[in-house]
């Protein structure tokens, strides 16, 4: 069995230590941290305080031991140059915050904060504040930057408050308050929306929302004020911080996003079958995925997940993303309520993927980038994407191929009633939108293992394996 040691591409920023992936030639992969001999010393008293074993056997942090200096993977990193290396427990696909529901990063901002105050409780506080240090195993958040906790020094001010009322207080307020989505905001800002920008959207009476005085409008303030001469900060006492930290819970977990009833958020009573034929369709899905158990299958246009669930029956997990935030934010509800566990909602539409960001643009890799799926389903998709998106179906079809999974799609006829819907307005007649052009297009790339027709023969399902 052989290894290959990769440097993440998003892991560079701070100088005590950097994360690696051990690659293994079986497809496993391990995450491997090196740390400098300081950030070493810090991670040997962390893992023996006992509020942190509580957090990681609570499952709020993700799991992280020693490694001794003799084991391989020890020392493939610290060959790197550093002093000591940690291993961290994987998460089974990696997600950005801009591809999150409000309820999602809600979720991430408290965890953030019981964090904070748990450690701060026991003499450690957290350096960064960011929502990229929060990963879901399914729908639970878990911490993963476990160097980000370090010693208190007594009055230490919490240096990441600003950063969190960016990345995580801010979008939160625009859209509850405002109903402005914060994913578009977050992914062309990585930093999150500063005091002074945020100030712009709480103009008039609108500043005098539930807090965006104290949270936005008067940091603002302070900040158009940097060519004032500096004023030492004063100590932050340990009654403060806990004030603060009281205060910002309170007002995150009072705010709330009431999605709308927009159609797809009702799909499971506007979709156009009838009962019969929808119980075929899910028994297609069931059956195949319960054949293949793939470890990652991803569900491109999800809606609010009525086939997710399916297909997590018999998955690793399911990746289930849709461009409408009020289908996935009902999605996240109900896992997080006791639906499937296994089962993570995105807000991201398939025409316009996450790309790859941040420095070189592999800071954060796109979405199609970071682990291949097992399995794709693509149901009542392909003539949203060839119409709703003006996208080809070669081009469509050779990107399925490209991940190099098995997938079960559906074929829209064109004399569907939901075809017709998305062509009144049109000038174009899309004639090349044909079963048989499709049923051409995949067959150059795949070959067709199973199918079944579906609403006398308006649609039909095929199963899918690369060639």
């Amino acid at each position: 069995m052989t290894e290959k040691l990769r440097a993440d591409s998003g892991s560079f920023k701070d100088p005590a230590g950097r994360v690696y992936r051990v690659v293994r030639d079986t497809g496993d992969e391990r995450i491997v941290r090196g740390l400098n001999q300081s950030a070493a010393a810090i991670m040997e008293r962390l893992l023996v305080e006992s509020f942190f074993k509580e957090l990681v056997d609570g499952s709020q942090v993700v799991a992280t031991r020693l490694l001794h200096p003799e084991l391989p993977n020890a020392r493939h990193v610290m060959k790197e140059g550093w002093s000591a290396a940690v291993e961290h427990e994987a998460v089974d696909f990696v997600t950005w915050p801009y591809e999150w529901p409000f309820s999602m990063l809600k979720d991430a901002a408290l965890l953030q904060l019981r964090l904070l105050e748990t450690g701060a409780r026991n003499g450690w506080l957290l350096k960064d504040a960011t929502p990229f240090n929060v990963q879901w195993m399914g729908a639970r958040p878990v911490f993963i930057d476990v160097p980000s906790f370090v010693p208190w020094e007594d009055g230490e001010y919490w240096r990441g408050y600003r950063q969190f009322c960016a990345t995580f207080l801010t979008p939160l307020l625009l859209t509850a308050h405002l109903g402005i989505p914060f994913q578009p905001l977050l992914r062309s800002r990585l930093e999150g929306i500063p005091p002074e920008e945020a100030s712009r959207y709480f103009y008039g009476l609108r500043r005098f929302k539930r807090g965006v005085l104290s949270h936005v409008w008067f940091p603002a303030k302070a900040e158009r004020a940097v060519l004032r001469p500096a004023r030492p900060r004063r100590r932050q006492p340990k009654t403060m911080l806990f004030a603060l930290l009281d205060s910002l819970r309170r007002l995150i977990s009072g705010l709330s996003y009431g999605p709308t009833r927009s159609h797809w958020s009702q799909y499971p009573e506007s979709h156009s079958y009838d009962a019969t034929n929808f119980e075929r369709k899910k028994d297609f899905v069931l059956r195949h995925t319960e054949t293949q158990r793939p470890g990652l299958t991803w569900d491109l246009g999800a809606n609010t997940g009525a086939f997710a669930r399916i297909a997590a029956e018999h998955s690793g997990m399911v990746v289930a993303m849709d461009a409408d935030q009020d289908a996935v934010e009902l999605l996240y509800r109900e896992a997080r309520q006791g639906g499937p566990q296994n089962v993570i909602p995105l807000v991201m539409d398939i025409a316009n993927l996450s790309p790859g960001q941040g420095w070189a643009g592999c800071e954060r890799p796109a979405f199609d980038a970071r682990r291949r799926p097992d399995m794709v389903l693509c149901l009542a998709l392909v003539h949203h994407v060839r119409v709703a998106a003006n996208i080809p179906l070669p081009l469509f079809t050779g990107w399925l191929r490209s991940l190099d999974a098995t997938v079960i799609i559906e074929f829209v006829g064109r004399n569907d009633e939901m075809f017709q819907k998305l062509i009144e307005n049109k000038r174009e007649d899309y004639a090349d939108y044909t079963s048989e052009n499709f049923e051409a297009e995949i067959r150059r790339r795949f070959s067709v293992r199973d199918r079944l027709e579906l609403k006398g023969g308006l649609r039909e399902l095929f199963l899918l394996e690369p060639v």
